[in-house]
């Protein structure tokens, strides 16, 4: 039977944030500080799944599974 899975994953945009400084490197600063830009373009073979978290994930469904069973087997008949 098929499940639905929230798959953990990220991807880069590249985008261009607008900002009023009097230097370079108040520019950067103010920047980033600044909301992130609305407009971007996704950059190419940037999407990654997160392994890491896909293995906790899993680590996790299997105990879950692991203690339900135990509590199923361990836990005394009434008849």
């Amino acid at each position: 039977m098929k499940k639905t899975y929230r798959v953990p994953c990220s991807w880069e945009v590249y985008g261009i944030t607008i900002v009023e400084a009097e230097s370079w490197d108040e520019a950067i600063s103010t920047a980033e500080d600044a909301p992130l830009p609305s407009d971007g373009s996704y950059i190419e073979d940037s999407f990654r799944i997160d392994e890491a978290m896909v293995e906790y994930e899993r680590e996790k469904e299997s105990n879950s599974l692991q203690t339900f069973l135990k509590k199923r087997i361990t836990k005394p008949q009434t008849v």
